[in-house]
């Protein structure tokens, strides 16, 4: 990974915890690299996973299975993949739910990609303090 795309990820992450800071969760914050059990890239919201990419190479479907991974390690019961859009404020970057963590009563089987919900960050931040997380 180049200086460069290191500075955007750290750049990406920083602007989501800020974000989150400013919308309901102030134990929001950066969480330290664990190398193969990492536990997701924001911390301080209990029982909340959340990976976050700022590279451009849109690897969404290998980015989902590394934020079930990741939840898994953190033992989170929800999770969600938040993707920066270029020229889009951070509440309107792309957040990715699975479908069954929204409080559906449809349950498929396996997690694929079809299975996953694309929304604003904004949204799913109401989403998470709707659904009690903080």
């Amino acid at each position: 990974m180049s200086t460069k795309s290191k500075a955007r990820g750290t750049q990406t992450e920083t602007a989501v915890v800020r974000y989150l800071l400013a919308n309901g969760f102030p134990k929001a914050e950066r969480r330290a690299l664990k190398g193969a059990d990492d536990q997701g890239d924001v911390t301080g919201i209990e029982g909340v996973c959340i990976e976050v990419k700022g590279d451009r190479s849109n690897k969404v479907s290998a980015w989902k299975a590394e934020t079930v991974k990741e939840a898994a390690n953190a033992g989170a019961g929800m999770y969600l993949l938040v993707v920066r859009v270029d020229y889009k404020p951070v509440e309107r970057w792309e957040a990715h739910i699975p479908w069954n963590l929204l409080g559906a009563d449809v349950i498929f089987g396996g997690l694929e990609d079809w299975q996953w919900v694309r929304l604003d960050l904004r949204l799913a931040v109401d989403l998470l303090r709707a659904q009690g997380y903080r």
